[in-house]
């Protein structure tokens, strides 16, 4: 493969890895719960929490960062849910509301900090993926991207929530008057939801930019619930497809100006990964509508020479 470089593309591909996993989990929840918005909301509306963190701390410390992501998340979630009682407007105008606010709010507060701290808001919607390898630092011996740490950290605080807590969000998820019943606190479970969503944005926000994290966080568990009704099966599954569609992403970001243009330079990793995401998802849903016909067809024929048989043959009387 022209000009690949494992020191550099590899490391690429494992933070994209790492995203589409910590994107995948509970973005399947949010999915579910017919909540696939929200997370669109929390994944803008984190922007002004980070950049509070910025202001106050004047570094891109990954702890002031994730605390005022995970403040702003829950600031989402409970500003919508005002508007909706308060106001008596529906989820989709209080998410509009609350997420476009934030997220103008945060691009305010980055353009003000960009000239004490280095921010860039081009970075916070296309991310710096091509740049995340040049950033390391030293653990036990080895260059590794300053990402990678946080990632690992929030991928692992996910994977013991949803370890220990699976029951509770698997009720809360589809029926919330059984978990209330149940003595299940679904306001704090929702809480809880937010929070593991906040945190994977902030964690994913420098590297690969809003504009990825969206659709890793809706794009693959959409795709997986096109195969499977369960819901243990489709996390694992949005995972593999996430991780599929970030790693294929970059390589056709890489090849395809050489197959098509002859050029060198190569795509932005970021934009060519969500392309690809809702390829796969339209592509899936024609694939099963074409599938459905033929199944449906063949049944109704055989249905129909089922019928002609059971009418030629002989009846027997006693």
């Amino acid at each position: 493969m022209p000009d690949w470089q494992w020191a550099y593309d590899g490391w690429i591909l494992v933070v994209t890895a790492l995203v589409a996993v910590i994107c995948a989990i509970p973005g399947s929840f949010l999915l579910v719960r017919r909540q696939a918005m929200l997370g669109d909301a929390v994944a803008h509306a984190v922007l002004p929490g980070i950049a509070i963190g910025f202001l106050v701390s004047g570094t891109r410390s990954g702890s002031w960062m994730l605390v005022g992501a995970v403040v702003a998340g829950l600031t989402t979630a409970g500003l919508t849910q005002l508007l909706r009682s308060i106001g008596g407007v529906d989820r989709g105008s209080a998410l509009g509301v609350v997420f476009s606010t934030l997220f103008a709010l945060g691009l305010v507060l980055i353009v003000q900090a960009a000239d004490s701290v280095d921010l860039d808001p081009a970075c916070v919607l296309y991310g710096q993926i091509e740049l995340v390898p040049l950033d390391v630092l030293e653990i036990f011996g080895m260059d590794v991207p300053r990402a990678i740490p946080w990632m690992l950290l929030v991928l692992v605080a996910t994977g013991l929530a949803m370890g220990f807590l699976w029951k509770e969000f698997l009720i809360t998820s589809f029926d919330s008057p059984m978990a209330e019943s149940q003595g299940i606190p679904t306001r704090t479970m929702h809480q809880l939801l937010m929070i593991l969503v906040a945190s994977g944005c902030v964690v994913a926000f420098e590297s690969v930019g809003s504009i990825l994290v969206l659709a890793l966080l809706i794009g693959p568990p959409a795709t997986a619930r096109l195969l499977t009704g369960s819901l243990f099966r489709l996390v694992l599954l949005a995972a593999v497809i996430g991780v599929f569609i970030s790693i294929s992403g970059h390589l056709l970001a890489i090849l395809v100006p050489i197959w098509m243009w002859e050029g060198e330079s190569s795509l932005s990793t970021a934009g060519v990964t969500a392309v690809l995401s809702m390829f796969i998802f339209c592509g899936l849903i024609l694939l099963k509508g074409v599938a459905g016909r033929v199944f449906w067809r063949r049944m109704r024929s055989r249905s129909a020479v089922q019928s002609e048989f059971d009418g030629d043959s002989p009846r027997h009387t006693t």
